[in-house]
């Protein structure tokens, strides 16, 4: 099972499209996916068509601490997925209740760990697990990269977005050092206009820094992107020949060619 945090505490950066559409062409591939919602604005269960306020049962029940009444198994939570004839996109689903989450963890001992022990103790076997980050970096952030091996840093190819993308890895460092935990970070260049000469001259400048930490797909602006998420649904299942899914298809099969890479190595 692969776990990957989709993370970067800069906003509109494509995390909760590219937990989708990565999900679902994970999925159309024939992994079994899990997307773990864990932002409390609740955009990837909105994105997939379930509607937060109706539910009962959330990501949060899975975080509350141990002695908790409301406290439940990962398995108890997820939804199955309903996109197409594959049966292999699952949703830890989150709502408004979710904001409440960092007050509840802030003072339990374990707290970076809650999230991984959940994923770790999950009767369901996955292939693969992509964790929804919310635009932040604290306890909620920092369990998702507790609970994973690798993360992607999704980024517009925006200058001053490199900035940021230091503060994001100043926070892996701390939790690589303070908590023993090393992480596969991989950057994403999202939204990108490759009609712009200063866009091409970001991703130039974005090549040369992260070098091979960095895909070789890259995600186009893609306004089919936006509609399929207003309709609920991933890219994928509401033009297939748009440049967003094929994008995100081919993310999958670099993803998919990592998976690869580390089998041949352990032999």
């Amino acid at each position: 099972m692969r776990i990957i945090s989709i993370a970067n505490q800069k906003g509109g950066v494509a995390k909760t499209t590219t937990t989708i559409n990565l999900g679902a062409s994970l999925a159309a591939m024939g992994r079994k996916v899990l997307l773990i919602d864990l932002d409390p604005q609740a955009h990837t269960t909105l994105g997939l068509s379930i509607e937060p306020d109706s539910l009962t049962k959330t990501i949060l029940n899975v975080l509350e601490p141990h002695r908790s009444k409301n406290k439940l198994k990962l398995e108890e939570v997820i939804i199955e997925v309903k996109l197409g004839e594959e049966d292999n996109l699952f949703l830890a689903p989150s709502n408004i209740d979710f904001a409440s989450a960092e007050y509840k963890l802030i003072d339990q001992i374990g707290r970076e760990d809650y999230l991984s022990a959940a994923v770790r103790e999950c009767k369901i076997p996955f292939d693969y697990v992509l964790i929804d980050c919310p635009p932040s970096l604290g306890i909620l952030t920092v369990n998702a990269l507790k609970a994973s091996s690798e993360v992607i840093v999704p980024m517009q190819p925006h200058y001053f977005a490199l900035r940021g993308i230091e503060e994001f890895m100043e926070t892996a460092e701390i939790v690589r050092k303070n908590l023993n935990h090393p992480l596969k970070i991989n950057i994403l260049i999202t939204i990108a206009d490759l009609r712009s000469n200063l866009a091409q001259e970001v991703i130039e400048e974005i090549k040369r820094y992260f070098g091979d930490q960095l895909f070789k797909t890259v995600i186009r602006k893609n306004i089919a992107l936006v509609e399929a998420s207003s309709q609920g649904v991933p890219a994928l299942y509401y033009n297939p020949n748009c440049h967003g899914a094929i994008d995100y298809y081919k993310l999958a099969e670099e993803v998919i060619s990592f998976e690869k890479e580390e089998i041949s190595t352990r032999i």
